[in-house]
């Protein structure tokens, strides 16, 4: 059997939102501000009626931000960083923005890749298809996106969305210990490589071969046993 869905409509027929003052589109949803108020200032609406991403973390998060606002806090929604997961096998996800949507945006981007295939704790679960892929800005670092397919997406997704939140960068990230072995393990190996250059010498060749040579270091020996104290 297959279903096929060719979308959502709200069920707001019959609640006499009109009596309440309350306004809704030409389709019926519920439109709300940043603050989830509605037109009506006292009144907050939350969830699917409100024509929005329609998924239950996001209603719960709404949820929260309403009760905030009406307990009189200055608090808005931000959309920016919704972690969305398919559950299938293997999973996906992702959360922020793509390649393409980061360049629309006006971002010169990096991206960086890493293969389960290279992950101890995906052979010991025998599950090595897929892949985490990190997107983000060239010259800040800050991650923009990420997306995921393999094990445990749904679960590793969420380190992504705190980062995009926030705006942690990939050095951040990369710099971040994760437990071993472990899936997550995925997201920090591939936040590793744009940041692999903080590992290049600072110095050239020449000057490096200089330092240790072995005239150099009978002079730092010679110098070191100057400087000891006399007891």
């Amino acid at each position: 059997m297959v279903l096929f869905g060719v979308g959502r409509r709200p069920n707001t027929a019959g609640l006499d939102l009109e009596k309440a003052g309350v306004h809704t589109d030409d389709r019926g949803y519920v439109p709300v501000t940043d603050r989830l108020r509605t037109n009506v200032p006292y009144l907050s609406a939350i969830g699917d009626v409100t024509g929005g991403i329609q998924l239950a973390h996001v209603a719960s998060h709404q949820a929260l931000v309403a009760a905030s606002v009406l307990s009189g806090h200055d608090e808005r929604i931000d959309y920016r960083a919704v972690p969305a997961a398919t559950f299938t096998h293997p999973e996906v996800a992702s959360v922020g923005l793509t390649e393409a949507q980061a360049r629309e945006a006006g971002h010169e981007i990096t991206t960086a890749r890493f293969p389960f295939a290279a992950l101890g704790r995906a052979h010991a679960y025998g599950a090595m298809d897929g892949m985490v892929k990190v997107v983000a800005d060239r010259s800040s670092g800050a991650v923009l996106g990420a997306h995921i397919i393999g094990p445990g997406a749904s679960d590793l997704i969420t380190e992504a969305a705190l980062a995009v939140t926030h705006g942690v960068t990939l050095t951040g990230l990369a710099d971040t210990l994760h437990a071993h072995p472990t899936l997550g393990e995925a997201t920090m190996e591939a936040a590793m490589g744009p940041s692999a250059s903080r590992f290049t010498p600072r110095v050239s060749a020449a000057e490096d071969e200089q330092r240790f040579s072995p005239s150099a270091m009978t002079a730092r020996r010679l110098t070191s046993s100057f400087s000891r104290p006399v007891r």
